[in-house]
């Protein structure tokens, strides 16, 4: 089996171990869902969402597009030194961010407390803070593995810090910590991680401070920032404003819901991590515009098929590892994988936008989604709750997907095969809307298989996934 694995072709090969790193992380985190639910009240796990949300948007600011610059500049250099040189002064833009960042935090640290909702309190606060100043100087080293198709080396690092986090926080919360002990695991697993990762990256690249390219890097990476800003209101500030409306209690069915909606952007993540830290190099060479264009479109079949997949197990896990408290989850997953579905569709579709010496149109076409989003979030929410948040999202992400595909088709112009990806994406509407959402059963299952089942023969009836190719690799397969 292991030679099989082995003489696969190298991109399938990394993208399969970064699926096995994220399957082991995220099947630990499953492991935390029952813990979790039955260990903390319904006020603690909504309140341990709103500390997570504020993670998603303090190490968009504080990772300063570092990891995306990365990918940008060090794969593009035309030879092995300036790659090293730019890895290395990007090393040196995440030390120092994550110094100033430790500092600021800390300093401000009692007022985020008090503006938070939820009755966060200040050790809480502070905990998460010192993980995410931590968390920033990693960003980089974690790219570099990828961009160095270090794939073994990613899975022992993501891995190993998921392992030491449960590890530490499930005695911690059977101890009765409740989140205080989520938080120290999620400390100890994160200052492991990063000593680690440091050494490596400067005995690998060194580390420079040559501030004349930390202004080109800026340029760059800096506008990317008000991008992810964007995508966390698009994608978190929503729970926010539902736990300001309807209390925690209520707004944990919803953070629960969409921790499983995310997990579709995780089954979609072993191909991004493998294709986003090589497009650009992709496009220069030979036949490149339709080679991205092939891969990017594969991406996209990825995210739909993952959205089905995520619609079909997540409301029978959430039977299974939660108390019926949390069962009210159930009726958002599917829509909340949707919508995950299509905000990774759009970072794919983005690569012209994206390809250029700077990222000001992505950053006003997320900030702009996001205005709408807003706007959508505090006229609906107060009156649909998270039926509105839903909505809300689905009207900012649509528009944002179809102005970001015309504004990069005119930057760069890559033959996708537009009305395949629209009727494929149609039919998937379709198998989603048809999907049971009862408790399992045969019957059940039986419709869930046929309906994954025709959305592959539509893939390959509509030239996705070439037959020839198929029976090439499982040629290749019986053959070693």
């Amino acid at each position: 089996m292991i030679n099989k694995i082995a003489n696969l072709p190298k991109p399938l090969r990394d993208s399969l171990i970064y699926a096995s790193a994220l399957a082991f992380s995220k099947g630990l985190a499953l492991l935390m869902v029952p813990v979790a639910t039955n260990y903390l009240t319904p006020e603690d796990y909504g309140r341990l969402d709103v500390l997570q949300t504020l993670a998603d948007l303090l190490s968009i600011i504080i990772g300063m597009g570092l990891a995306e610059s990365l990918f940008r500049f060090a794969g593009s250099a035309s030879n092995t030194e300036e790659r090293k040189s730019a890895a290395a002064n990007l090393f040196g833009m995440s030390v120092v961010s994550g110094l100033l960042t430790l500092l600021i935090t800390q300093a401000c640290a009692p007022f985020i407390a008090s503006a938070l909702p939820g009755d966060i309190s200040l050790l809480e606060a502070r905990l998460i803070l010192v993980s995410l100043a931590l968390c920033s100087v990693i960003l980089v080293p974690l790219a570099w593995l990828r961009l160095e198709e270090k794939a073994g080396l990613y899975f022992l690092g993501s891995a190993g810090m998921v392992l030491l986090q449960v590890s530490i926080a499930i005695p911690l919360l059977m101890l009765g910590l409740g989140v205080n002990g989520v938080l120290i695991g999620t400390l100890i697993s994160t200052v492991t991680l990063s000593s680690v990762l440091i050494y490596l990256q400067y005995k690998d690249t060194g580390i420079a401070f040559n501030f004349a390219r930390f202004k080109s890097y800026s340029c760059y990476g800096g506008p990317l920032i008000f991008v992810g800003i964007a995508g966390f209101i698009l994608g978190s500030f929503d729970r926010w404003i539902l736990a300001d409306e309807v209390g925690t209690a209520a707004m944990a069915q919803y953070a629960l819901a969409a921790k499983f909606g995310l997990m579709t952007a995780v089954l979609i993540q072993p191909f991004d991590l493998w294709w986003h830290a090589r497009r650009f190099s992709c496009f220069e060479e030979a036949n490149g515009a339709v080679n991205c264009a092939r891969y990017a479109s594969l991406g996209i079949v990825i995210a739909l098929f993952s959205c089905l997949i995520i619609s079909i197990l997540g409301p029978t896990l959430v039977r299974i590892l939660t108390p019926e408290s949390y069962h009210g989850a159930i009726q958002y997953i599917p829509w909340l994988a949707l919508l995950a579905a299509i905000h990774n569709a759009t970072s794919t579709l983005a690569f012209g936008a994206m390809s250029a010496s700077h990222t000001i149109k992505p950053a006003l076409i997320d900030c702009s989604a996001a205005a709408i989003a807003l706007a959508a979030y505090l006229l609906l929410i107060p009156i649909y709750h998270a039926w509105g948040a839903i909505a809300a999202t689905y009207i900012a992400l649509l528009s944002r997907i179809i102005v970001m595909y015309w504004v990069s088709q005119k930057e760069r112009f890559l033959p996708f095969p537009l009305v395949k990806l629209i009727s494929l994406s149609l039919f998937s509407l379709c198998i989603l809307i048809l999907m049971p959402s009862t408790e399992l059963s045969l019957g059940v299952f039986l419709q869930s298989i046929i309906l994954l089942l025709s959305f592959l023969a539509a893939t390959v009836f509509l030239g996705f996934i070439p037959i020839k190719h198929i029976q090439l690799v499982m040629l290749k397969l019986q053959r070693k």
